[in-house]
């Protein structure tokens, strides 16, 4: 198999010829570093272990907005994305980790609808910003690989990224009607988006928002189900409008499994990163493997940073034999590589989902 029927047959539910995976979504800079100097090489961590996926992003807005009505002054290294948020250095430690940063939340004043409306969003339905998208899914898909296209942070958590944490769920708790006007000028452009990544034929479409804590979710089911759930159902239905068989990946830390027949009822296919820490992954695949994939499960918090190599592939081998049968598996860790994981478990992970193939080397390979 290529990587890409790989990764579309597990993800549909059938048995692919080894389990698929990836490195997950990022790799902290110092742990890049040190990937530059063990093996020399100026390939990208996916090319060189030979990750089944590549991550499709839109290409780079071309309107330069001065936020600085909304932010005020910066700190010095301070830098903004074209949201409008602020992101500022914590320290030179955290430097290492990269996504330690703290925020500036431009709409943290912003009561009204009129705030939200004159707000400049970016331009996600502009035709140019899915001319690299196209040229990129295109070269992925005839190298054989998986087209992973980006939508991380769907709407939840740019809104509170906009608004703040605390504002955005006081907004919630008293049925703000700036709430669902910032919610909706999101969801709008998430439509676009989705849509657009469907019709230039991405294999999966990655979408999420970070809401659930180590024991349980960040806010009531009820909430979500008000707030969230009807918008994230939009989005994905205008993927599948284009593209009915699209597959649909929806990421959220944490436990929030109280959520998950809410995901399956609206579209979602695939469950990331499903994390061992707080969730069972066998018991999730007992009770929604017929209808639901599952993408991550090799922890970051305990067993990449603090295991051995040994138990590095145990654990995969563990995950294979009782999520991985009939298929629904895809082997990543479930966040940001951090500087603290060894270097060796990267590799024992990384061959362990190798060696697990019928025939296949115990080297990490290098093409699809």
């Amino acid at each position: 198999m290529t990587s890409r029927e790989r990764v579309l047959v597990a993800m549909r539910r059938r048995e692919p010829d080894r389990v698929p995976f990836d490195l997950s979504f990022d790799i902290s800079p110092a742990k890049l570093d040190e990937f530059r100097q063990r093996t020399g090489s100026t390939a990208s961590p996916e090319e060189y272990f030979g990750a089944d996926t590549r991550m499709i992003r839109l290409g780079p807005s071309r309107i330069e907005t001065d936020f600085s009505p909304w932010l005020g002054s910066l700190s010095p290294g301070a830098a903004v994305d074209e949201w409008g948020i602020g992101r500022t250095p914590t320290s030179s430690t955290d430097r290492a980790h990269a996504h330690l940063d703290g925020f500036v939340h431009p709409l943290r004043d912003a009561r009204t609808d009129a705030a939200i409306l004159d707000y400049p969003f970016p331009d996600i339905d502009a035709d140019y910003r899915y001319e690299a998208p196209r040229s990129a899914i295109r070269a992925v898909q005839e190298a054989g690989l998986t087209a992973v296209a980006m939508m991380e942070c769907t709407i939840f958590e740019t809104a509170w990224f906009l608004r703040g944490m605390e504002g955005l769920l006081l907004d919630f708790a008293d049925g703000s009607s700036a709430a669902a006007a910032l919610l909706d000028a999101i969801t709008e452009r998430r439509i676009v988006q989705a849509r657009r990544y469907a019709e230039l034929g991405a294999d999966v479409l990655s979408m999420g928002d970070d809401v659930g804590t180590q024991r349980g979710m960040l806010m009531s089911v009820r909430m979500w189900r008000g707030w969230l759930k009807p918008r994230l159902q939009r989005v994905i239905a205008a993927a599948r409008e284009v593209r009915p068989d699209v597959l649909v990946f929806y990421h959220s830390d944490g436990n929030m499994a109280a959520i998950i027949p809410d995901l399956i009822e609206i579209g979602v296919d695939i469950l990331n990163p499903v994390q061992p820490e707080c969730m069972d992954p066998a018991e999730l695949k007992r009770l929604y493997g017929d209808r639901l994939s599952f993408w991550g499960l090799i922890g970051t918090q305990r067993l990449l940073p603090f295991g051995t190599p040994a138990e590095v592939a145990a654990d995969v081998r563990l995950r294979i034999e009782t999520v991985g049968r009939g298929g629904g598996l895809f082997l990543a860790p479930t966040h940001v590589i951090e500087p603290e994981v060894p270097f060796e478990n990267i590799v024992a992970f990384v061959e362990a989902v190798a060696g697990a193939g019928s025939g296949l080397s115990k080297r990490p390979r290098r093409s699809g």
